[in-house]
């Protein structure tokens, strides 16, 4: 005894899957921005994961910022929007390892790491609320907080 099966709803773009095609096959490698071929458990992958990964806590972070009273007044979402635009240079550098690329593709994802400091206006914010010192800190303190942590 079967049950009949319901018809099923047309698929709307929102539940429809999408095929990406890359035309180079899997065969346990992927490709570096210098278009060099690394097995995927290269340590590279890993690195540029974990940059991503930072990335997106940074940016919900900023968006927990965005929900404190507090926080709307301070530089501190500039400041962290910022640190994501570095995270992508971090990111665009160690897919192009120096030692298989070109001179060119080297000079399209420089930059000077050192080139990021903090505003005086957001230096300033911290030194007028620091907080609070402890032995050990627990993430706590809010979700931005925590998030940040």
């Amino acid at each position: 005894n079967m049950d009949p099966v319901p018809p099923s709803e047309p698929e709307s773009a929102a539940t429809r899957k999408v095929k990406v095609y890359t035309r180079t096959g899997d065969k346990g490698t992927t490709s570096l921005f210098n278009g060099q071929r690394r097995p995927k458990t290269d340590p590279t992958f890993e690195a540029l994961g974990a940059t991503d990964e930072l990335n997106a806590h940074i940016g919900l972070a900023r968006e927990y910022c965005k929900l404190i009273e507090d926080m709307k007044e301070t530089p501190l979402d500039e400041y962290l929007a910022d640190v994501q635009s570095r995270m992508l240079d971090v990111g665009s550098s160690i897919a192009t390892p120096a030692t298989t690329s070109s001179e060119e593709s080297m000079k399209r994802v420089e930059f000077d790491p050192r080139s990021h400091r903090p505003s005086r206006e957001l230096d300033r914010s911290i030194r007028r609320h620091p907080p609070a010192a402890s032995l050990f800190i627990l993430p706590g303190g809010g979700i931005a907080a925590s998030q940040l942590h």
